[in-house]
C-alpha cells in the first residue's frame, strides 16, 4: 500500500493561486505588467509625500534580535465618510521595498492586520493607506536589528 500523499501549506496555496495569477497577468495592460514588480521607493521619497498619520497606528518592536521574522500590526481608522480601500507596507532598506500590497474587496471603515516581515537591516516600516476618495495617509515605526550571537574567540 502506498503512503498517502501530503502537501504542505505553501504548496497548496501556490497550486490554488497559479491559475489566478496567470490570468491576472494576461488581463493586465502591458504598462502595468512592466511596473508590477518595479515599485521601489526610498525613505526620503516617502517622507517627501508628507502624508499625515491620522487614524493609523503601527505596532512594530523597537528592537528585534534578527530581521528574519519581525512582527508588525497596523490599525487603520478611516476619516468620517470614507473607507480604507487599500494598504501598502514599505521597507525602504530592503532590496524590494514594497513588502505588502492589500486591496480590500469591500472597503472598510476600520481595518486591522498582523503580519511578519523580513528586514534587510535596521529601518522604518511604512504603512500607507489609500481611502475611497484616493487620499492617502501614512504612519511609520522604526526598529533596530540586534545580533544575538556571540563572536568571541572561545
Amino acid at each position: 500500500m502506498h503512503p498517502p500523499h501530503t502537501l504542505d501549506r505553501r504548496t497548496c496555496l501556490s497550486l490554488a493561486a497559479a491559475p489566478l495569477l496567470a490570468s491576472a497577468a494576461l488581463l493586465a495592460p502591458p504598462a502595468a505588467q512592466a511596473q508590477q514588480f518595479l515599485v521601489n521607493v526610498t525613505a526620503a521619497q516617502l517622507k517627501a509625500l508628507k502624508l499625515k498619520p491620522d487614524g493609523i497606528r503601527v505596532d512594530f518592536p523597537p528592537l528585534a534580535d534578527t530581521g528574519f521574522s519581525v512582527p508588525l500590526q497596523a490599525e487603520i481608522q478611516a476619516p468620517a465618510g470614507l473607507k480604507v480601500q487599500s494598504v501598502e507596507v514599505f521597507l525602504p532598506e530592503n532590496p524590494h521595498t514594497l513588502a505588502i500590497k492589500l486591496r480590500l474587496v469591500e472597503p472598510q471603515e476600520r481595518y486591522v492586520f498582523t503580519t511578519r516581515l523580513r528586514l534587510a537591516g535596521s529601518q522604518d516600516a511604512w504603512v500607507v493607506a489609500t481611502m475611497t476618495d484616493g487620499s492617502q495617509r501614512a504612519a511609520t515605526a522604526p526598529t533596530i536589528i540586534t545580533s544575538s550571537a556571540c563572536f568571541d574567540g572561545s
